[in-house]
């Protein structure tokens, strides 16, 4: 068996204390990028510039929370095999701040994104639900409950570590890193509280997730498109922020793996593991698309073919068969078989696919049910705007993994040990 142990003291020497300055540079670069490509095109054009912003604030935003509940999952499930991707996974809620400051800024930009401001050709909308103020109020309260349990989720599982991961630090990480380690009350004693607490508020978190997430995909992403209705719409939108998410921790698996004076962090059976998650959600996530169209085509149901019509023909028509090959077209023939998923790099490069296709796929939700004039909205401000928006996931991202070991010290999700997979 080729999982890795690693002891506290070699968990402890991954932890890098500050940002290189090449990617420090590279991320601040791109925000930079982002808010000239924004500037540049909000004055000329600025539906589709909000078209941009809005459909990269629902991609990066799925990401940011599938980190957290990454754990959560971990907790409910046993699963065991995950534990030390764990730290990877949680980073990505390192970018729920942010979230939460362009969800408020979204506000000014609604009037040239969200079409049932004005008048549409459908009656049926529910005007009692679909009001500017009751989405912003709604969902930016339910917002930030959701993100103020994440953290509280993130404080326990951070807690038992903070001790001997502020001893590593100087200046502000120290400080902030401390701050998980007010009342110590023993090492022993504190795993154990930690521990109990994770347990009991893991499922709640899942499904505070599920339900949120359902309400943000049903204002922000659906009624986009005035008349159409999916009951699983809520799913697709966040099992594809989930699916995201292993994308990233196969990328910083990769990324990490043997790189702190060559110290295996994980092995062949853990990326083996790993990689039969991400196929697993990659088929499922096709399903769940696929079964939106299945149901109208079989149903006969004329109106909420509205939804894929301009998916399917020009302009739009090349991005939809785009984002299935890089979601599943291609994944799924390159994660077939043992050894793929076994090789930390080629599950990086499945990764680097998915978050490709995921970002189109992202667009395609948002820009074919708003774009009505000729030709496709795509070019030089939608990727600088989508390089803004790596830019600021990844600073806070980075900022985190340099901060904190790359695996946890001591364990506080489901006591147990994984076994071989098949």
């Amino acid at each position: 068996m080729d999982r890795h142990s690693v002891t506290t003291d070699q968990a402890l020497t991954t932890i890098g204390g500050r940002i290189p300055a090449l990617w420090l540079g590279v991320w601040g670069v791109a925000i930079v990028i982002g808010a000239v490509g924004f500037a540049m095109t909000v004055g000329g054009d600025p539906q589709r510039a909000w078209m941009s912003v809005w459909s990269n604030f629902l991609m990066w935003t799925a990401v940011g929370m599938a980190g957290v509940v990454f754990g959560a999952i971990l907790q409910v499930a046993k699963g065991h095999w995950g534990k030390s991707y764990r730290r990877l996974a949680e980073g990505a809620g390192s970018f729920l701040p942010v979230s939460f400051v362009l969800f408020l800024l979204l506000w000014f930009g609604a009037e040239h994104v969200i079409p049932w401001l004005g008048p549409v050709e459908t009656e049926h909308i529910n005007r009692s639900w679909l009001t500017l103020e009751g989405v912003f109020i709604r969902n930016g309260v339910l917002l930030a409950v959701l993100y103020a349990f994440g953290f509280v989720w993130m404080f326990y599982s951070i807690r038992a570590d903070a001790p001997l991961i502020a001893a590593e630090h100087s200046g502000w990480r120290r400080g902030i890193v401390s701050m998980f380690a007010r009342g110590w009350r023993g090492d022993d004693e504190e795993v154990e509280r930690c521990r109990h607490r994770i347990m009991r508020l893991s499922p709640a978190l899942i499904i505070a997730w599920a339900v949120v997430f359902s309400l943000l995909a049903f204002d922000f992403g659906m009624s986009l498109t005035p008349g159409f209705v999916s009951m699983i719409w809520g799913p697709y939108y966040f099992v594809g922020g989930w699916l995201c998410l292993i994308a990233i921790v196969a990328i910083m698996a990769n990324r990490y793996n043997e790189r702190f004076g060559g110290l295996k962090l994980w092995g062949k059976w853990d990326f083996h593991d790993l990689g039969k998650l991400m196929f697993a959600f990659t088929i499922f996530w096709t399903y769940l698309w696929f079964s939106q169209f299945v149901v109208i085509w079989y149903g006969n149901i004329p109106r909420e073919v509205s939804f894929f019509t301009p998916r399917t023909t020009a302009p739009f028509d090349k991005l939809y068969w785009l984002q299935m090959l890089l979601i599943f077209g291609l994944p799924f023939p390159f994660l077939l078989g043992r050894k793929p998923k076994m090789s930390s790099r080629w599950l990086a490069l499945v990764g680097v696919i998915l978050l490709l296709g995921f970002t189109v796929e992202r667009y395609n939700m948002v820009a074919p049910s708003l774009w009505h004039r000729e030709g496709l909205p795509l070019g030089l401000p939608e990727l600088m705007i989508s390089l803004g928006f790596l830019g600021l996931f990844a600073l806070p991202y980075a900022a985190y993994l340099t901060t904190f070991p790359k695996v946890p010290l001591r364990e506080v999700i489901a006591v147990g040990r994984a076994g071989q997979g098949p």
